[in-house]
């Protein structure tokens, strides 16, 4: 749901989810001294919802909840080249959710009476993410590595949100849009830690800034290398500050993200 500020909207029973936001291949590929060129290719589904607050006030609060009902259309993938102790990794995130929910909700009136108002709420959320990264590896043993991270990260974010209120000869129209596009780039480390072969510990970590006053992401979990492959459970949290001219004052992302890397 979209609340403002002075006013709270409870949409009946259905929610929009934001399902992926990459800004790096987590499912990276294990530092390798041969000297060959390694490649890794990555489709996930990061179940993340929406927290944050646009510059007029209004907070915004989406879920996952009705993610496969409502979802337009998504892609999600990442692609990682490491040779000996660098790598380069490009990610593209595209996705097209929106959900409409109308009914009846009764009111008790100040003459006592009851009665019913009409309400019809839509939310639509569109959102690219395109990340760049270089990275470098700087430790690099049997059992751990981590690499230096450096990249860019673009978000291109649209929220629109409508609402109809209707009861006798009164009705209210409320509607909020909020658009954000920014470059930002980063900096960061990431890599992994083997627990008991075949499995092993991955995470990530960046900060950075740029058209927005401050981004950052955590995620961690747990990995399971396969010989084709990796599959891996993270969980993942993103966020940004923007700046006082920005439609958007802050927005978060978090949510458990389930992914398989192929190895070639």
């Amino acid at each position: 749901m979209i609340r403002r500020a002075d006013a709270k909207v409870y949409a009946m029973g259905s929610v929009v989810a934001l399902p992926a936001l990459l800004v790096a291949p987590l499912g990276s590929l294990a530092a390798d001294a041969s000297g060959d060129w390694h490649y890794g290719a990555t489709l996930y589904l990061w179940g993340a919802g929406i927290q944050g607050e646009t510059a007029s006030g209004a907070e915004v609060d989406v879920g996952f909840d009705t993610l496969i009902s409502n979802l337009d259309m998504a892609f999600m993938g990442a692609f990682e080249a490491r040779r000996d102790r660098w790598s380069f990794g490009a990610d593209l995130v595209y996705l097209d959710v929106r959900a409409n929910e109308s009914g009846e909700v009764p009111v008790r009136l100040a003459s006592g009476a009851t009665g019913n108002v009409n309400v019809a709420a839509g939310v639509a959320t569109t959102g690219w993410v395109f990340n760049l990264s270089g990275a470098f590896n700087l430790v690099r043993t049997e059992r751990a590595n981590l690499d230096l991270i450096l990249g860019a990260r673009y978000l291109d974010l649209e929220l629109d949100f409508d609402l109809d209120l209707a009861a006798a000869q009164y009705a209210v129209t409320s509607g909020i849009i909020a658009t954000q596009v920014t470059w930002d780039g980063v900096v960061g480390v990431k890599g992994r830690v083997l627990l008991d072969e075949p499995w092993y510990l991955p995470y990530y970590f960046d900060v950075g800034a740029g058209e927005s006053d401050l981004t950052w992401q955590v995620a961690s979990g747990l990995g399971y290398a396969f010989d084709w492959g990796d599959v891996t459970l993270l969980y993942r949290h993103i966020g940004w500050e923007f700046g006082s001219d920005s439609a958007l004052d802050n927005i978060a992302f978090s949510g458990p993200l389930l992914g398989g890397t192929w190895r070639f």
